[in-house]
C-alpha cells in the first residue's frame, strides 16, 4: 500500500509542475486556448473517473472490502 500512495503522490506532484511549467507559454499563446486546453484535460478526467471507478451507490463498507480484498481486484 505504501507504494500505490507513493505512486499516486509522483503522478500528482509530475502534473501540478508539467501545470505550473506550460502555463506561462499557454497564457502568451493564447488566454482562451488555455482554457479550452484545460477544460478538455478536465473533461477527459470526468471520463476516466466515470468508466473505471466502480458504483459503490447502495453497497454497505463491509461488500466494498469485501469486493476490493477478493483477488486484489474490484468486482462490484
Amino acid at each position: 500500500m505504501v507504494i500505490a500512495g507513493s505512486l499516486v503522490t509522483l503522478v500528482s506532484w509530475f502534473g501540478t509542475w508539467a501545470v505550473s511549467y506550460t502555463f506561462n507559454f499557454l497564457m502568451s499563446w493564447s488566454s482562451t486556448g488555455t482554457f479550452f486546453v484545460d477544460a478538455a484535460f478536465s473533461a477527459q478526467t470526468v471520463l476516466f473517473v466515470a468508466k473505471t471507478v466502480p458504483k459503490t451507490k447502495g453497497k454497505a463498507l463491509e461488500e466494498i472490502q469485501a469486493s476490493i480484498n477478493t483477488k486484489g481486484r474490484i468486482k462490484l
